[in-house]
């Protein structure tokens, strides 16, 4: 239900009209334009609010009456106003035009029409006055059929309770049951029909999608129930209106949680697309677009309810410019990480997934975002560090690396005969020239030195690898060949010995034994 427009406080409720002056009464200052007829469009909503509940036949004025019985010209004003009070609508005579050669800049026609009910058009006819033509009156609902109801109950149902009749009252927990019905249906619906019937073509996505609607599609049907049958309650404007904003909240969060949803569902698709592809930049951006597209439905979502509130969005959009310079002051660090971030899928320091050292931070990069990239450390640990400050800082990006370099130094016994020796040098080159994984244009085995305890050979080759886990695969491979070679040449691996002498001096004679 939309907002037509605010006036001062209301446009008269039937409750209110019983207790209004008649029409004799003198008019109020803010009515005074009452006195002329039609000549601008203010004067005609003036003219239709003052007259519509005293005197039926003078709101008709404002009227183009072409084409219709004595009847409905009786029964428009009446009709016109039941409509405004049952759905909520407001009508804003201080935003109508006062000039009475008004033009719609848009459509460059003499007409005028509120931009929130577009359907309630009023038109400058020939004569010079402003009335609302036939088009705007086929827009009202006949409410004859609320009428004919209510007549056929017993009294008691239409006595009121805090100005309320008590069958419109008992109306809003039928629709209320309506709407629960409703709402169990169409999701009964989604979950053993479209479902089941989306899961025969192999859509995964899409039936994720269908699983995560039901509580939005659910709040969607309780407010269309609502939206539907409470202006055929008859409700005064008061509380219709209330009731209005209520359903047009309900409609947008409702929305807004099921874009949620679909968000979600939609990044998770991209992310399995994602780690088809060889390059890491889709994982680090589509975090960011889950963010920045949930931050634009709840901010739309949020316009929405405001304009629906009457509240004038560009001047808050104005006010907020104005002190803008306050809230960069005040966010001066969210907006250093905001720029950081950029300057981070820039340069491209790094990925997700990647091995990393930043100052005293070692870990594996899990996430960059707007504010703040998360390391999960080697002991499993989280740590969040400003964007602000990587751009500035040294960063070591082990994951960068085109080979993982492995020196070793292999000990062998001293007692390890020279062709032996040589031998085992040789296989060992052979080794690296044919394992796999290994970098075939650069490795080195040569008899270091002579060391404590050991004949010590040096090892010096390159893997490659793209990550540490086919790095130790690769070394675990590498170090089994060589303890099977050296099994085979019968080279045994020294360790660490230490030899102890003692000498024992000759026992010197101390005198003649007793």
């Amino acid at each position: 239900m939309m907002l037509f427009a605010l006036f001062h406080g209301s446009h008269a409720s039937a409750a209110e009209d019983e207790a209004a002056s008649s029409a004799e009464s003198p008019i109020p200052p803010e009515f005074e334009e009452v006195q002329s007829t039609c000549l601008t469009p203010r004067q005609a909503y003036l003219q239709f609010l003052w007259w519509a509940n005293r005197d039926p036949e003078k709101a008709t004025h404002c009227f183009d009456l072409q084409g219709l019985t004595s009847t409905e010209v009786k029964n428009i004003a009446p009709r016109f106003i039941k409509h405004l009070n049952s759905n909520g609508l407001f009508i804003d005579t201080n935003g109508a035009p006062t000039s009475p050669n008004y033009v719609d800049s848009k459509s460059k026609e003499a007409l005028y029409f509120d931009p929130l009910a577009p359907d309630f058009v009023i038109r400058r006819y020939p004569d010079g006055r402003w009335r609302f033509p036939p088009s705007s009156l086929k827009k009202l609902p006949n409410s004859q059929v609320s009428h004919d109801f209510q007549s056929r109950l017993p009294p008691w149902l239409n006595t009121q309770v805090l100005g309320i009749q008590l069958w419109s009252i008992l109306g809003v927990f039928l629709l209320f049951i309506l709407s629960l019905l409703v709402r169990k249906s169409v999701i009964f619906v989604l979950k053993n029909y479209i479902k089941k019937a989306v899961s025969r073509v192999n859509l995964k996505s899409l039936n994720a999608a269908i699983g995560k609607a039901d509580g939005p599609v659910g709040g969607l049907c309780i407010a269309a129930v609502f939206s539907i049958g409470f202006p055929f309650l008859l409700f005064p404007l008061r509380a219709a209106h209330i009731v209005s904003i209520a359903v047009t909240f309900l409609w947008t969060f409702s929305l807004v949680w099921l874009a949620y949803r679909l968000i979600d569902v939609l990044s998770t698709w991209l992310l399995a697309k994602a780690d088809q592809t060889k390059t890491k930049l889709d994982d680090q951006l589509i975090p960011l677009l889950r963010k920045t597209a949930k931050i634009f439905v709840s901010v739309v979502g949020g316009i929405f309810i405001l304009q629906n509130l009457s509240v004038d969005v560009g001047s808050l959009l104005a006010g907020l410019g104005l002190g803008g310079l306050a809230f960069a002051l005040a966010a001066k660090d969210t907006i250093a990480n905001f720029f950081g971030s950029i300057m981070i899928f820039i340069d491209k320091p790094f990925q997700i997934g990647d091995w990393v050292v930043i100052k005293d931070v070692e870990g594996t990069v899990e996430e960059v975002g707007f504010r703040t990239t998360r390391i999960r450390t080697f002991y499993n640990s989280l740590i969040t560090l400003p964007n602000s400050v990587i751009p500035s800082t040294a960063i070591d990006n082990y994951g960068m690396r085109t080979f993982r370099r492995y020196s070793t130094t292999l000990g062998i016994n001293y007692d390890t005969p020279l062709e032996k020796i040589n031998t085992f040098c040789e296989k060992l080159r052979a080794l690296l020239a044919e394992m796999p994984g290994i970098r075939k244009d650069y490795y080195l085995v040569e008899f270091k030195e002579f060391g404590k305890s050991s004949l010590d050979i040096l090892l010096y080759c390159f893997m490659v690898a793209d990550n540490w886990n086919e790095e130790l695969q690769i070394r675990t491979k590498l170090n089994l060949a060589i303890l099977e070679l050296s099994q085979e040449l019968e080279v045994s691996f020294a360790f660490p010995t230490q030899s102890l002498r003692i000498e024992k001096d000759s026992p010197k004679h101390l005198g003649n034994p007793v």
